[in-house]
């Protein structure tokens, strides 16, 4: 299992923004999806593009366990 989520700058006009992209499911198909963060140079664009990377994780993690305890309620 791989997570599918992640950070890109784009350069547009010699400027740096920061993008979080990650894979949603929509229609039975995964779709990759990047939301606008803010420019790199700004610390607050950092710090929201973190938060954004722990709460994926941790929705992750939670989608797991719960797969695990499905797994182990039926051996």
């Amino acid at each position: 299992m791989r997570v599918g989520c992640g950070l890109r700058v784009r350069r547009i006009d010699g400027n740096e923004y920061l993008y979080f992209w990650h894979y949603e499911r929509e229609g039975g198909r995964s779709e990759r999806r990047e939301d606008y963060v803010g420019p790199v140079r700004e610390a607050k664009s950092r710090q929201e593009a973190a938060r954004k990377l722990l709460a994926f994780h941790r929705r992750v993690q939670q989608d797991l366990g719960a797969r695990i305890a499905r797994l182990e309620r039926t051996t």
